[in-house]
């Protein structure tokens, strides 16, 4: 199946938490706590990266950029509070300051080229598109709806917090190394457990992509033969129709990694990526 295109120029103003990381020692401290080279955020591009525990499992998951004399870092609405305290928390023999500024600004996401538009290419979809950041309440009438959105998120097997990403999550099982990962940038908060698991080259599951033949909802379980709704083969994160198909994502575990047809509820669900 063909990823899901959406139309050049169309744009969609997003539901995100924006902090502003000010002071000498903004991309230093940064970096020791996400697992993305900082460096690579300029005035123009946005990076993604991921917040991760001692234990290597996320804290959260986020776009950074440079502005200003500042770094601006965007994550998941619901992520506010938790992952400013997280970022704020090891501020201490380091000259920065982390203020929270979601009430200030909106982020305008806009597909296409950058060009000679202002803001910061960024790669939120797997498709090219553009950030911009816009006083609140000052954005143009939007042309995307958000289940567009997500057709398009989940036809590239983007995974996203709130469904394929939670704070049990470690990173390779969703397949972010070589999106979200430097593995030679330097040390930061999990980096051994993570890795470690890159030397071992083996999770406990992985996200695959699946075509349903029937609507199930999120969370139902991957059945089989040597599977029970006790124990699933795994579960499904994300849903949504395209072209007439249902396409989902989900995670299988590491046991069942050979298998590609499952049933989940009365649907048969075949693992297409």
């Amino acid at each position: 199946m063909l990823p899901y295109e959406l139309p050049a120029d169309s744009s969609i103003l997003l539901e995100r938490a924006i902090f502003q990381l000010s002071g000498p020692d903004a991309q230093r401290y940064l970096n020791g706590q996400c697992t993305q080279d900082v460096a690579l955020a300029t005035e123009k591009e946005a990076v993604y990266g991921l917040i991760t525990n001692f234990k290597g499992k996320l804290d959260g998951d986020c776009f950074i950029r440079r502005h200003q004399d500042s770094l601006l870092i965007d994550c998941p609405l619901e992520l506010r509070e938790d992952l400013f305290t997280r970022l704020d928390r090891y501020i201490i023999a380091d000259d920065a300051e982390l203020t929270d500024v979601t009430e200030q600004h909106d982020i305008l996401h806009t597909l296409g080229d950058l060009t000679t538009n202002s803001g910061w290419s960024c790669n939120r979809i797997g498709q090219t598109g553009f950030d911009q950041l816009l006083p609140k309440g000052t954005s143009p009438q939007t042309t995307l709806k958000l289940e567009e959105f997500e057709k398009a998120r989940i036809s590239q097997a983007i995974p996203k917090w709130g469904a394929e990403l939670d704070n049990e999550t470690l990173p390779p099982e969703a397949g972010l190394e070589a999106r979200a990962i430097s593995y030679t940038k330097g040390c930061y908060t999990g980096q051994e457990v993570i890795s470690r698991m890159r030397s071992a080259g083996k999770t406990n599951r992985h996200l695959v992509q699946l075509e349903l033949s029937e609507a199930v909802d999120a969370g139902s379980p991957l059945l089989c033969e040597a599977a029970t709704p006790e124990k699933p083969a795994g579960s499904i994160t994300s849903i949504c129709e395209i072209d007439g198909t249902l396409v989902a994502l989900a995670y299988r575990k590491r046991k069942y990694q050979d298998t590609s047809c499952f049933t989940s509820g009365t649907a048969t669900a075949t693992v297409i990526s």
